[in-house]
């Protein structure tokens, strides 16, 4: 791989690993936390996708717009049960159990598609359902407010999972800029509306809370997300799926040099069991042309 790549990962892995430290530095309901930085992160790329994206509307079908704005409400519902996770459980926890939706993304595949799981895959599958029960045995013994921390960080995988799908399909639709920006709008848009109906203010907080809302939207936005994007068009998707899993290090590196957070025995042997059940059914998948079709550039 060039330079470019290696620093595309690099800053990637990075952007994604702070978030957990800045989401917990802000002091702020999750709804807003996580509407904030879609908002910021849209209006910083409109000076420079505004044209772009006008021009993309014009071409795009009514139905690739319409999944580009149902991936954007996924991608809100995503940001909302993890930023929500954090409120009540360990970074640890949270980090490692949304890293495993390459685990989801196998299961569905074979639900919906019939795609086969060879032994090896069906191992990995099983060893990263063993690693979360011990992040969960471990977190029930700390109380019921970090099980159901766990629950919301599992549950962020399912919208994960739909709008990586959808990604794929309109990789040949739509060029990166114009579809990250569309893609951050639609999921500010509906986790604004959310935040209305939720009643919650978006006014009346600390000025550190809104730094840290920006350093979402830069570095874990428009640095993180989008380097890891820019660098599928570069390599293939699983490599980028790979370098992922240094999240949940960089984000327990982060946590404990910043916020004195560590992590139990069965969270890191749990945490351990996940990842190796996620590499091993990422290289395990079935390649067919179909799939490699479907990976994005």
């Amino acid at each position: 791989m060039k330079a470019k790549t290696y620093l595309l990962l690099l800053l990637g892995v990075f952007g994604i690993a702070a978030a957990s430290v800045f989401t917990r530095l802000a002091d702020a309901p999750p709804v807003i936390i996580a509407s904030l930085r879609m908002l910021a992160a849209t209006l910083l790329l409109l000076p420079f996708a505004a044209r772009p994206v006008y021009l993309a509307i014009k071409c795009l079908s009514r139905r690739n717009l319409l999944l580009i704005i149902l991936a954007g409400f996924l991608v809100g519902m995503d940001q909302f049960f993890w930023v929500s996770s954090l409120e009540y459980t360990s970074i640890a926890s949270s980090v490692i159990l949304v890293t495993s939706h390459p685990v989801l993304v196998a299961i569905m595949s074979y639900i919906m598609w019939r795609e086969q799981l060879n032994p090896k895959a069906i191992f990995g599958v099983l060893a990263a359902f063993g690693g979360m029960v011990l992040i969960n045995l471990a977190t029930t013994q700390v109380g019921e407010q970090a099980f159901l921390g766990n629950m919301l960080a599992m549950a962020a995988t399912i919208p994960t999972t739909g709008y990586l799908i959808i990604g794929r399909q309109m990789r040949n639709s739509i060029d990166f800029l114009p579809y990250i920006t569309l893609l951050y709008g639609s999921a500010a848009f509906f986790l604004l509306a959310g935040a209305f109906i939720s009643g919650d203010s978006f006014g009346g907080y600390p000025g550190t809370t809104y730094l840290m809302i920006f350093l979402l939207a830069v570095v874990s936005q428009l640095v993180g997300h989008s380097s890891l994007n820019m660098a599928l068009r570069l390599v293939p998707a699983l490599v980028v799926s790979v370098a992922i899993l240094g999240e949940p290090v960089g984000a327990i590196i982060l946590g404990y040099l910043f916020l004195g957070e560590g992590l139990t025995f069965n969270e890191f042997l749990g945490g351990m069991l996940v990842l190796a059940g996620i590499l091993i059914v990422m290289l395990n998948q079935p390649r067919t042309k179909k799939m490699e079709a479907e990976i994005p550039r």
